[in-house]
């Protein structure tokens, strides 16, 4: 006689690598309408956000005071950049 729990971890092993195909999908309704939240994920507008934010404070900064005061600025932007660029 098996043990219960092993029973179990069986029975959603077994689940798990079940695969849905044929009649268990549905297609959605409208295959080109949006979600209601919007194309962005919220992680994503806050990054779209962030890098604007960075992008206008630094032309403020070049074009009142120049390159030296922009380009700690615009060093922070190029680090977001390449970072939304590698987890993107």
């Amino acid at each position: 006689m098996e043990n219960p729990i092993d029973e179990e971890r069986a029975a959603r092993i077994r689940q798990a690598r079940q695969v849905l195909a044929g009649p268990d999908l549905q297609p959605p309704h409208e295959p080109f309408a949006f979600e209601r939240e919007g194309v962005l994920d919220p992680i994503a507008r806050r990054y779209l956000l962030v890098v604007g934010t960075l992008a206008i404070i630094s032309l403020g900064l070049f074009a009142i005071w120049g390159m030296g005061p922009a380009s700690a600025v615009l060093f922070l932007l190029a680090l977001a950049l390449l970072g939304g660029w590698l987890v993107f």
